[in-house]
């Protein structure tokens, strides 16, 4: 049991870092992809089915009808892609509390390693060295929940919102009479 202390004593610092690391990576990984997919969706929403040319006798700007539709089944397909990569964001969020725990796990480790020490300055020696992981734990969760808080958070949010609007405008058409499902 000592060499379990000892060992999460001596390498909690690491495995905090390095799991920090790890997690940033797939953060930043699927931040990019709440970034595509709010593009595509915002593409989709702000589409008017025609596009603009240049009318070669004429030398006009014109616009022409496009063939491809915007139908519902298009934005529900963009929709479920986007609420997939949404839970992984959900996945990764809630992992961020686990570094200060880690914290306070090697902290605890590094002072159960010294109880059996006589000697009251390697007590407080170890002591410095044990609250480090606590500090690294604090850090780490500081910095992810930062990174969490100003990129994936509000590229959520404002696709929501479009989604939102979306639906509300689909509902009352169907109200109104105006389309059927």
């Amino acid at each position: 049991m000592d060499s379990m202390y000892s060992f999460l004593s001596n390498f909690m610092n690491i495995i905090i870092i390095i799991s920090g690391l790890v997690l940033i990576v797939f953060m930043i990984g699927n931040y990019l992809s709440l970034l595509n997919h709010y593009k595509q969706i915002n593409s989709v929403m702000n589409w008017k089915n025609t596009r603009t040319v240049i009318n070669k006798k004429t030398k006009e700007v014109e616009d022409q009808s496009d063939s491809e539709k915007v139908t519902p089944d298009t934005i529900r397909e963009l929709q479920t892609e986007f609420n997939k990569t949404v839970s992984w964001h959900e996945a990764f969020s809630q992992l961020i509390p686990v570094f200060p725990l880690f914290g306070i796990l090697g902290t605890v480790a590094g002072l159960i390693t010294q109880l059996s020490s006589k000697n009251l300055d390697t007590i407080f020696g170890s002591l410095k060295f044990a609250l480090g992981s606590t500090f690294f734990g604090l850090i780490v969760a500081i910095i992810l929940k930062i990174l969490d808080s100003l990129c994936s958070a509000r590229i959520i949010n404002e696709t929501e919102i479009i989604l939102d609007d979306y639906d509300k405008k689909v509902n009352n058409a169907v109200m109104l009479g105006n389309i059927s499902e």
